[in-house]
């Protein structure tokens, strides 16, 4: 996926704001995770799914900031 890629997906206004919503997602709302909400309800998880769910959304949040970050 490229900078570009991630910033229409994403609905960013800009490159920098990609990054910038990046960096809160990573500090924010990853450590916090706790549930999955897809178009068909809410997934409820254990704790140990849990503690997982935050540890996979850091490292693929981390992977795109470096992906957007290298371009910036």
């Amino acid at each position: 996926m490229t900078p570009t890629d991630i910033v229409m997906e994403t609905g960013a206004l800009s490159l920098g704001n990609a990054i910038d919503h990046t960096r809160w997602a990573i500090r924010e709302q990853a450590p916090t995770a706790f549930q999955i909400t897809t178009e068909h309800g809410v997934i409820v998880l254990s704790e140990r799914e849990k503690a997982d769910l935050r540890q996979f959304l850091a490292k693929l949040l981390a992977r795109r900031l470096e992906t957007l970050e290298a371009s910036y």
